[in-house]
């Protein structure tokens, strides 16, 4: 890792890793988004499925048939995977962003410091 004071400020190389950063976040955010509403209709599929070909007392019955079904467990599995990256994605680009913050002080503050210097 390296220590921020001794990096060098280069604005344009900093603006396209924080967007590359931003964009990976984005597009496994929407994966996220797609997926949920494919658990929807995995649910609703099993939910016709189970109540055509089974019988059962209750609807806490019938949940459990859905959510014990091999394709929901799949599902879930593939959701897990997909939600990881978006939440290790979400922090990649947030902690540099806090870095480029923490960098653009350093450069303000020595900017400051070599006013006064002179």
């Amino acid at each position: 890792m390296s220590d921020i004071y001794s990096l060098d400020f280069e604005p344009n190389k900093i603006a396209h890793q924080q967007e590359e950063l931003g964009l990976i976040f984005a597009d496994e955010d929407t994966a996220v988004e797609l997926m949920k509403k494919e658990e929807k209709m995995i649910v609703a599929e099993l939910t016709v499925y189970y109540s055509q070909n089974t019988s059962y007392k209750n609807t806490s019955e019938l949940n459990a048939h859905i959510y014990s079904d091999k394709r929901f467990k799949e599902f879930v599995e593939r959701y897990n995977k997909t939600l990881k990256g978006r939440n290790r994605s979400k922090i990649r680009h947030e902690t540099y962003k806090t870095f480029v913050e923490n960098l653009r002080t350093k450069v303000v503050n020595e900017r400051e410091l070599a006013k006064k210097n002179l």
